[in-house]
């Protein structure tokens, strides 16, 4: 059953919000597009949706390191983020509000698996089914003295509304790992044949599958793909 989650665009705003795209610049350049076999990976890729601008956002960041405004110029996206904020930050208008139930909160963190190199996006919670303000987004800028742009149509901040009541109540319960003489057999055999299908440059997709080399299903994945996706309640 699908869950709704409302969001509402500030009037004339520059951003954009989509369910977030699997592919990446950085996985498209390995050989063969081989980044994209990692399941693991690639399944996160599509974990939320992307906040994006429609124009390039560029900026420079003195590098001092306190409270004080003014060590971080805007060069280009005026208006999109707030660089007076210190100790070398911004914030983001992201121009989008969310309204969800109270067992529902949004959390906004970087892309997964996406690098732009000088700045970080900081993991928050928001409260979304009571807080009537734009979603507030913010970011670490880690390289001084070089400009930092974010290319339009860069999904560079995530959404992903979750149930935090939920992993709230999570018990974790550990203890020492143990296999029988059968098992460490198996896992050795796994190793091996991986081994050899991973020197031909074969991916072996066991995991994928949930399946050992032996082809025998070792169980099923919660989901394989993320199936989300928007309604534009204004008819367009």
């Amino acid at each position: 059953m699908e869950k709704i989650v409302e969001a509402r665009l500030v009037p004339g705003a520059k951003s954009e919000i989509k369910p977030l795209a699997i592919k990446r610049d950085w996985m498209d350049e390995t050989p063969e597009k081989h980044a994209y076999n990692c399941f693991p990976m690639t399944l996160a890729n599509g974990m939320g949706w992307g906040l994006s601008f429609k124009e390039d956002v560029s900026f420079i960041w003195d590098g001092v390191w306190d409270t004080t405004a003014a060590h971080v110029k805007v060069i280009k996206g005026k208006g999109l983020i707030h660089p007076d904020r210190g100790n070398g930050t911004i914030s983001f208008n992201t121009g989008v509000n969310f309204k969800t139930d109270e067992n529902i909160s949004i959390v906004t963190m970087p892309t997964p698996n996406l690098f732009i190199p000088g700045f970080h996006v900081f993991t928050t919670i928001i409260s979304s089914s009571w807080f009537p303000h734009e979603l507030p987004a913010a970011a670490r800028i880690t390289i001084p003295n070089v400009e930092i742009t974010i290319p339009a149509g860069t999904q560079f901040l995530t959404v992903l509304p979750i149930s935090i009541q939920d992993i709230n109540n999570t018990v974790l319960k550990y203890g020492t790992l143990s296999h029988t003489v059968e098992e460490e057999r198996e896992f050795k055999e796994y190793g091996d044949y991986s081994q050899v299908l991973n020197r031909k440059g074969e991916w072996t997709n066991f995991y994928r599958n949930a399946t050992n080399h032996k082809g025998e299903s070792k169980g099923n994945h919660e989901i394989k793909a993320f199936r989300l996706r928007t309604i534009d309640n204004n008819g367009k």
